[in-house]
């Protein structure tokens, strides 16, 4: 099954299909040395000059930003969290959402124990020294190894499941 995807690079947006199986996206990509897009289209973040390929592997190193759309994996692997609202430097992008950890757990923490890519919730990006409006995102995913400077802004809440199974918390476990 192939899903559209957006991502980040250092100097341009990568958009195309990617084969999305079962797992969470987090996983795959975490997984994966590469990402192939098939009918990829690349924006220039510089002067939005745009080039179409049928089909471009790239690196997960070279992505910044995963915007996720689609499921969220197994309702199941939830946990409760604590969200903390953080500022981040990600390669050229200023970021700012929510970082979520374990209640026992030092803000930042997810920073450490994650494998390269870490969820956000409410997120709103840009390129670093723009003036231009924030992209926003309910759920992105985050390089952690593209990760210059980081700031928390608040601790916002706990996430609690719900009655329906559901969690408004962040899929954490292993």
């Amino acid at each position: 099954m192939r899903e559209q995807l957006v991502a980040w690079a250092g100097d341009c947006v990568v958009r195309g299909d990617v084969s999305i199986g079962e797992e969470r996206l987090s996983d795959q990509v975490n997984q994966a040395d590469l990402l192939t897009f098939f009918g990829a289209t690349l924006e220039a973040l510089e002067d939005g000059r745009t080039m179409m390929v049928d089909e471009l592997d790239v690196e997960r190193y070279e992505l910044h930003i995963i915007e996720v759309d689609g499921h969220r994996g197994d309702p199941t692997r939830r946990l409760r969290t604590i969200t903390d609202r953080v500022w981040m430097q990600v390669g050229p992008f200023e970021v700012t959402g929510n970082l979520h950890r374990p209640p026992s757990a030092l803000p930042m923490a997810s920073l450490a124990k994650w494998v390269r890519f870490v969820p956000m919730t409410e997120v709103d990006f840009r390129l670093a020294g723009r003036d231009a409006a924030p992209t926003h995102r309910d759920v992105v995913l985050v390089n952690r190894d593209r990760i210059t400077r980081t700031e928390v802004i608040t601790e916002v809440m706990a996430s609690t499941p719900r009655d329906t199974g559901e969690s408004a918390g962040v899929d954490i476990a292993g």
